[in-house]
């Protein structure tokens, strides 16, 4: 059985859109059955996890009998799809390889500039802080949607005539484009985004993380029980 790491809880600005999200997505596009593990900070934190599933005390975590834990969404999803032979084009094909190099492009030259402006307006404090700095990192991640939607170029689909882990990729990491209404200028890339949200296999890994969160709250992820460093 294929388990996955996912948080037991998480602020409203990211029910939907953690990582593990999209685990399940391709999980559940290509028929596998998966529990899921639920995690507290502490859990993330301790020796064990870093030493022997996330080096880095993140999430999701994909654990299965007779193979060791694979970590890093992007990773997983990829490697669920060429296992299964399914979403990403045929070993050797110019499909799979364009597939793996959009998912690659989703992570490294989108999403770090998503995160800047999602940084300014969940987790900065100071307001002047946010004001100064929140002008630059919005020009700048409304600049590379702009040429993500050029590349696309009116397609159904970034690879190929068919959905694959390349669509599943960009569509998720445009979660955090649509929350902070950065497609606002680009309906037609927000509409696409929308259309394969729809996909029933999303729809399910997004209700079923929601729900869990639902039924959690901060207290549970017992973040006050995780060792703070020394002050110096």
């Amino acid at each position: 059985m294929i388990t996955v790491t996912a948080m037991k809880w998480a602020p409203p600005f990211a029910a939907g859109q953690v990582r593990d999200h999209r685990v399940r997505w391709i999980l559940n596009e290509v028929g596998w059955p998966y529990e899921v593990r639920l995690v507290d900070a502490p859990t993330m934190k301790s020796a064990r996890y870093l030493g022997a599933q996330q080096p880095f005390g993140q999430l999701p975590v994909l654990e299965e009998e007779g193979r060791p834990p694979l970590f890093e969404s992007g990773a997983i999803v990829l490697d669920v799809a060429m296992r299964a032979g399914r979403y990403i084009g045929a070993d050797g094909t110019p499909e799979r390889s364009a597939a793996i190099q959009w998912v690659v492009a989703g992570l490294n030259s989108v999403e770090p500039f998503l995160f800047n402006v999602a940084e300014v307006e969940y987790f900065m404090d100071d307001p002047a802080a946010q004001a100064a700095r929140r002008p630059a990192v919005t020009a700048m991640a409304k600049e590379r949607l702009a040429l993500l939607e050029k590349a696309r170029d009116g397609r159904a689909w970034f690879v190929g005539d068919a959905f694959s882990v390349a669509d599943l990729m960009v569509a998720s990491i445009l979660k955090i484009a649509h929350r902070l209404e950065l497609l606002n200028d680009l309906p037609a890339l927000a509409a696409w985004q929308q259309a394969i949200l729809a996909r029933p296999a999303h729809v399910k890994a997004e209700q079923d993380q929601m729900a869990e969160i639902a039924r959690h709250s901060s207290a549970d992820m017992r973040y006050d029980a995780v060792p703070k460093p020394p002050a110096r």
